[in-house]
């Protein structure tokens, strides 16, 4: 499936910036777009030409940064979709991303995992997100495959809390940089509808948070070949106040450097996880 090309100007950084937040100035130090914005576009036109029911959740995220991509290069986008599965009243849908630049090399790879929840389901469990039980199983199966024998072991300091509250105004700026249109995102009516019962975040505009922290923890590496894989345990909705949370939990000897593994989450002030995952960042 061809997702289209576009140019990633500095009015695109710019916006997607502001929409999430993100005022570090390691971006424009370097003139590199942060990885997980270049997902966040790809996702959006994913979503456009899937034409999903309204309402479909996300459920996991991988991001990989195969090489820097620097503001001012033209993209191409094109994914592969798994046939869709069921569980319960849940039918999820893989996709694959890839990006490549104009000579066709490979940047950045993601895949996307996005639940289409049966209408029997709303409000049947209003505290339970309806993508955590049907990602438990998906991740479990990841974790199976992890490489082992990291060469050393260690829980370093915690990282930069990043710390946001949710407001509908944000919503609509990422809504927009993204095109994530999803009404779950922006129309209170519709919303009141689902399980949720109110307007809830973009997953990846809280990913995104996780973005910045890796950032700001690891500076011109994060942005050249930071990677992560999430899933997504909770609904952040406007006026919740979250944070993120992250630390090293192994450093690997590789040919071309150090890999760092992170655990990294974010959390809303009731301590309710709403995303957890590890993020992979290489320290040359």
């Amino acid at each position: 499936m061809e997702l289209g090309s576009w140019e990633l100007t500095e009015e695109f950084v710019h916006d997607y910036l502001s929409a999430v937040g993100d005022g570090l100035p390691v971006y424009d130090r370097h003139g590199l777009v942060p990885p997980v914005a270049l997902a966040a576009r790809a996702l959006g036109s994913l979503l456009e030409q899937l034409d999903l029911p309204p309402g479909a959740i996300h459920s996991l995220q991988e991001v990989s940064a195969l090489a820097p991509v620097a503001v001012g290069q033209v993209v191409t986008a094109k994914a592969s979709v798994g046939e869709p599965k069921r569980r319960g009243g849940l039918e999820f849908i893989t996709a694959a991303v890839c990006l490549n630049d104009k000579a066709g090399n490979d940047i950045l790879s993601s895949k996307s995992t996005v639940l289409v929840v049966d209408s029997s389901m709303i409000n049947s469990s209003p505290k339970t997100h309806p993508a955590d039980e049907a990602s438990r199983d998906s991740t479990k199966n990841q974790d199976q495959a992890d490489p082992a024998g990291a060469v050393n072991t260690s829980v370093a300091g915690s990282m930069p809390v990043v710390a946001r509250t949710i407001t509908q105004d944000q919503l609509n700026a990422y809504a927009q940089v993204s095109g994530d249109l999803n009404p779950l995102h922006l129309d209170a009516q519709f919303a009141a509808t689902t399980q949720f019962g109110r307007i809830i975040a973009h997953g990846m505009l809280t990913l995104a948070f996780i973005s910045e922290m890796m950032a700001e923890e690891f500076g011109k590496p994060w942005l050249e070949s930071g990677s992560f894989r999430v899933r997504f345990k909770g609904a952040a909705y406007v006026g919740d106040s979250v944070a993120t949370r992250g630390h090293v939990e192994k450093e690997e000897n590789k040919p071309d450097g150090n890999q760092l593994t992170c655990a990294v989450g974010v959390s809303n002030r009731s301590a309710q996880e709403l995303v957890s995952g590890t993020a992979t960042v290489l320290k040359k």
